[in-house]
């Protein structure tokens, strides 16, 4: 059993997005075993149709653009890969069968050498399989169960089994809708992150000037933490947190701290202050683990100040210092960028980034 390849996981998780209910059919395509060196590992996945490339990706190069025309064999859209203008196909690498819900898979063995003229040099097995929108949601509803059960997702062809144990997603809540949240949100799509941006002003918290995957909630945000449990149990069976679910007809999934950060960069100084207080002490009024990352925009003159009125309501010493105020990645001492959005943006996210290595600086 390998741990999921995060890209390839939410890519699972999204299927139906790209393919709803009327959608024709495509093909979902997953790496299914590497011998020595490969553009990506096993389980990264792309999904194609019609020869295009929908979602995701397995390495690029030749290997890809190769993949990209084998798919189309899968629906019967190429009979006997006999378009002049296409790559060869590796027929004599491939094995058909029948899945368990009767549609055709395949897998493929690609040399990356000798074949696709790629300087890795090793081996890729690709598994193919065609995926209508009945079955992405089949399979995006498997994936999130086996999150949820700490089990492992599993897909077969004939006697053997791709086992790969989902993870949680990793999480960046935005509590403010302003120039710098719609910057950065921009540039963690490209990761496979999820992110919720959080904002009670409807002109700012409009999904349109966010990127399509970006759940964007008007809402406010305590009353969020306040109906996630955040901020206790009485507030969570509270007259405002029954509001808020009323208000939102689905409460929002509830991120896990351990793998969630939050950056705090609303319009108004008072309510940083109220939402960092409560974020820094969500593993105090939770059974569960602290937040992963806690941050704060803001000039040090503005930190100072919240330091200073957060000990005088009695918040522990110990969890101010986890607070990272002001956001952003420091080099060599000083903060990587300028004051503006996107400058600000690239910098937090490397900033979260570096928390993915050993010993990440905060």
């Amino acid at each position: 059993m390998i741990v999921m390849d995060p890209e390839g996981q939410r890519l699972l998780q999204r299927l139906p997005d790209w393919l709803p209910q009327a959608a024709a059919p495509a093909v979902l395509v997953t790496v299914w075993a590497v011998e020595g060196s490969a553009p990506r590992q096993v389980g990264a996945r792309m999904l194609t149709r019609d020869g295009r490339l929908l979602a995701g990706t397995i390495g690029g190069g030749h290997l890809e653009a190769q993949a990209l025309h084998d798919a189309l064999l899968v629906l019967g859209h190429v009979r006997g890969g006999q378009d002049a203008d296409a790559p060869p196909q590796l027929s004599d690498a491939a094995d058909e069968r029948a899945d368990a819900q009767g549609q055709l898979a395949r897998v493929c063995r690609y040399p990356l050498g000798a074949q696709l003229a790629q300087c890795c040099g090793g081996v890729v097995q690709l598994h193919f399989q065609a995926v209508d929108p009945q079955r992405a949601r089949q399979l995006a509803a498997d994936v999130t169960q086996a999150q949820l059960a700490l089990a492992p997702f599993e897909t077969r062809f004939g006697d053997t089994v791709l086992r790969e144990l989902p993870q949680p997603q990793p999480t960046v809540l935005l509590f403010g809708a302003g120039h710098v949240a719609a910057a950065l949100a921009k540039v963690l799509q490209t990761l496979p992150w999820r992110v919720v941006v959080i904002d009670a002003r409807p002109e700012w918290a409009d999904a349109l000037r966010f990127p399509r995957t970006t759940e964007v909630l008007c809402t406010e945000p305590l009353r969020l933490c306040a109906a996630w449990g955040w901020l206790g149990p009485a507030a969570q069976q509270s007259q405002t947190a029954a509001r808020l679910t009323a208000q939102l007809r689905t409460l929002p999934e509830l991120p896990q701290p351990q793998v969630t950060s939050a950056i705090v960069m609303t319009h108004d100084h008072a309510l940083d202050r109220e939402i960092c207080e409560a974020l820094l002490q969500v593993s105090r009024r939770t059974p569960g683990p602290s937040l992963r990352y806690v941050g704060m925009i803001g000039s040090q003159s503005k930190v100072a100040a919240l330091h200073q009125r957060l000990r005088r309501r009695g918040v522990d010493p110990a969890l101010l210092a986890e607070l990272v105020a002001p956001i952003g990645l420091r080099v060599g001492g000083r903060l990587l960028g300028g004051k503006l959005p996107g400058e600000i943006a690239v910098s937090v996210a490397a900033q979260l980034l570096s928390l993915e290595l050993p010993g990440g600086a905060r």
